[in-house]
Parts: structure tokens; sequence; C-alpha cells
């Protein structure tokens, strides 16, 4: 007995049947579809050896979680599965797999990037420093530091201006880096780097013994630099720490500081806030004031104030009045004295 998906299969002419399975095949990139033929087929070979005919919510899971193991990251072959389901089986797996958290890549907090800047040896360590300073200052993905170009940076006397290149969202993004130390450590390494007779303008090369070598720097080492900083930084599961560690690090960074959300979805390039809440790390210091406005009494503020741990404001005080001073703001406190 035929379901009614096959009574309309076997209803359907061959030659209309080609061309819609011909369409269907066209929906995919033209440029990635070879790639997420692959994901599709490894799925289903998966499938296959499991003995499994119907893609349910626990097929799926299982199959994600099966394939966490020796996979790095997983969010790229979820997409591309995704889409090869919806279009063949017009099966919406987001709404399958809702329990299903595609892992995220640690962060670093400030004070670890402070620490390996200013701890890390510049013979062995200068360009994964230059790549972090960058790629943290602008939220970069690797694919965006990869293709830097030596021009994309202009240095002037106590600022390097730098333009980020082929956004992935095509949103046009530049950013300046204003810190001395680190002003100081990308020119030391433009000079090592322009020293270098080469044909192509990417920004970073092989970097050994000091010296730059006529080697472009690929994607997928720009991705494991910040696993090598855990590594120096001796950082549980450093494989943890993958090529959106920048990125992420960068838009936390920028939460904890204070910045709403639309500064960071400026900062980062991202055109939805629930992405760009994607990237940011739950904030101590928004758990902290969430705390302090549900435990003062009505009328009243919470004198609790956060420290320089997590928060690098300066505080004053007036007559028994706490005050944290913010940027972008002003406060006019008056004191009246009676007597």
């Amino acid at each position: 007995m035929y379901s009614d998906d096959e009574n309309l299969y076997n209803c359907t002419p061959p030659e209309v049947r080609e061309d819609a399975e011909a369409a269907v095949g066209s929906l995919l990139p033209v440029k990635s579809a070879a790639r997420y033929e692959k994901a599709y087929d490894a799925f289903l070979e998966w499938c296959k050896t499991k003995k499994i005919k119907n893609y349910t919510e626990n097929c799926l899971l299982a199959y994600f979680k099966d394939i966490s193991e020796h996979k790095k990251s997983i969010w790229s072959i979820y997409s591309m599965v995704k889409s090869c389901l919806s279009i063949k089986h017009n099966l919406d797996i987001s709404k399958t797999t809702e329990h299903h958290n595609p892992k995220k890549s640690r962060i670093l907090d400030e004070q670890q990037i402070l620490k390996f800047i200013s701890d890390a040896p510049d013979t062995t360590c200068l360009l994964m420093k230059v790549v972090l300073i960058i790629g943290i200052s602008g939220a970069c993905r690797r694919e965006e530091l990869c293709k830097m170009l030596t021009h994309h940076l202009i240095p002037k006397d106590e600022i390097i201006i730098i333009s980020v290149p082929e956004t992935k969202t095509g949103v046009k993004r530049e950013f300046v880096i204003v810190k001395a130390e680190w002003v100081k450590i990308i020119k030391n390494f433009l000079q090592i780097r322009l020293l270098v007779k080469t044909n192509t303008e990417r920004l970073f090369l092989t970097f050994r013994g000091g010296i730059c070598i006529n080697s472009p720097v690929g994607l997928n080492t720009i991705g494991k630099i910040p696993s090598e900083i855990a590594k120096y930084l001796n950082l549980p599961n450093p494989h943890e720490f993958t090529g959106h560690c920048f990125r992420r690090s960068s838009a936390t960074l920028l939460a904890n500081k204070g910045a709403d959300f639309l500064a960071v979805k400026r900062h980062g390039g991202w055109r939805s806030s629930v992405v760009a809440e994607g990237y940011v790390e739950e904030s101590m210091r928004n758990k902290i004031q969430v705390a302090q406005t549900l435990s003062s009494e009505p009328g009243t503020s919470s004198s609790y104030q956060v420290s320089n741990e997590l928060s690098n404001e300066n505080s004053v005080g007036v007559s028994g009045v706490n005050i944290s001073t913010g940027s972008n703001c002003t406060i006019t406190v008056n004191v009246y004295n009676n007597n």
C-alpha cells in the first residue's frame, strides 16, 4: 500500500520528475554544492550503518553528537545537512534539533589576552600577537584575517587604522587600535613583514626565527592560533578555542565594558541583534546589575560596586552616594546643605 507521497511520485510523469530533481539540485549554492552533497552523503552513510530509515529528532541528535567527538566544529556541517534535508526531504531540522546546541568557541578574557601579549616572546610569537590584537580589536573572523592585505593597515603616529576586507555580511567595517603597546607591536611586525621580497600583498606571512618568509599564512593556520595561545597559557581543553574565538571574545569584552547591543552590532558588523547575542558570553557585569535591581527596595538603589576585575570604570562618592561613571553620559548631583 502506497503512502500519499509515493502515490504523488508515481503519478508524476518521468520528464516532470527529472525537471523537479534538477531544480532541487540547483537550489544549493553553486560554488559549494559539492561540499553540501558530501556532508549530506556522509549523513546518509551514517544512517545506513546504523540501519536508520527515518530522520527523527533522536537520529539527528545522535549523529551530531557522534561527529562532534572527532570534529572541532560541527556548525558548518549542521548547516549543510539542514539545507539538504530541507531541499530533498522537506524536513526542517532547525525544529527537530531544537535541543541541540552546536558547540561555540571558548573565549579569552582580558587578563589572558594581556598576559599572552606581555609574556610571550616576540621571536616565536610575534605573528600570533599581531593576529590576536587585530582579531580582538576588530572582532575579526579567521577568513577576514587571512585575506587582510598590507594596505588595509594605515599606521599613524600613535594609532593604527584598519579596514576589514570582504566581510561575510557585506557590512563595511573599520576600526582603530590606540593602545600604545599594541601599536608598537604591530608596527614592529610591519617593519619585518615589509622586508620580504614577495609578489603577494597578504599581511600575514609565515613567521620563523624572528623573520617573515615568502609564504602566506593559510586559513587553517589562522584558525589554530587561538588554540596555540590557549596552550601557551596552559588553559584546559585548548582545542575548544577555535577560529571564532577572537570574534566571540571581542564581542564579550565590549559587552562586559557596558556597551549596549547597538554598539556590539556595529563593532562586529552584525545585522541581527539575535546573532550578535549569540556571540556574547554571558556578562558577569550584567548579572550583578540584574541582581542589584532584584534585591533593592522600592525607591532605593543598591550601593554594591562592580569590582575592578569586572569593570574599568572609575567610582566617585558624594555624601554617601556611590556613582559609577561611564562613557557617553553626564551625571549631575546637587548637594544642598541646610545648616
